[in-house]
């Protein structure tokens, strides 16, 4: 599909509605087109996208813990581009897309996770891991990931560390997120 049909796409998903429904399905069907969206919301994200965000995420995880095996700089741009809303309540999103293959438990950064706030986080993951639910063991191991990072220093320059996740992953916000 050309870059053309991605974007044509991409404009359905934001328009909503019975439009965006059938791109999704298109979208979440095809790897290639799933990844030229994400390139597309990657350089124009607006306050709006976070649910785009989500869904994009979740899909190209599904994706890829359907192969078993592999990474994809999609999956790694979604990542970075859902932590940049910094809503602590995507934490286990985060933590099942690092978790989803081998190559994305080393390929995704603790530190997409401490952007959404280290506070708010590990309250926010507390909570999951304290009411034993479904959630419980998940949480309990993000938070000994986060942890884990923070006794590595991977905290001890977040803000240049996010510069240079923006840069790397081409995330252009038009608007205030």
């Amino acid at each position: 599909m050309s870059q053309n049909s991605a974007a044509h796409l991409f404009l359905d998903l934001r328009a909503g509605g019975e439009t965006a429904q059938s791109a999704g399905q298109i979208i979440s069907a095809d790897t290639s087109i799933r990844a030229q969206v994400t390139r597309l919301l990657a350089g124009s994200v607006t306050p709006t996208d976070h649910a785009l965000a989500r869904w994009l995420l979740s899909a190209e995880t599904d994706a890829l813990a359907a192969i078993g095996s592999g990474a994809s700089e999609a999956l790694y741009t979604l990542v970075a581009l859902v932590a940049r809303f910094g809503d602590s309540r995507d934490a286990l999103l985060i933590w099942r897309a690092r978790q989803t293959t081998p190559e994305t438990r080393v390929g995704v950064d603790v530190e997409q996770l401490a952007r959404l706030g280290l506070d708010g986080v590990r309250r926010y993951l507390s909570r999951l891991r304290d009411a034993s639910g479904p959630e419980a063991n998940e949480a309990a191991e993000a938070l000994a990931w986060l942890d884990e990072g923070e006794r590595d220093g991977a905290f001890a320059d977040l803000a240049s560390y996010f510069a240079w996740s923006d840069e790397r992953f081409g995330i252009t916000v038009s608007g205030p997120t």
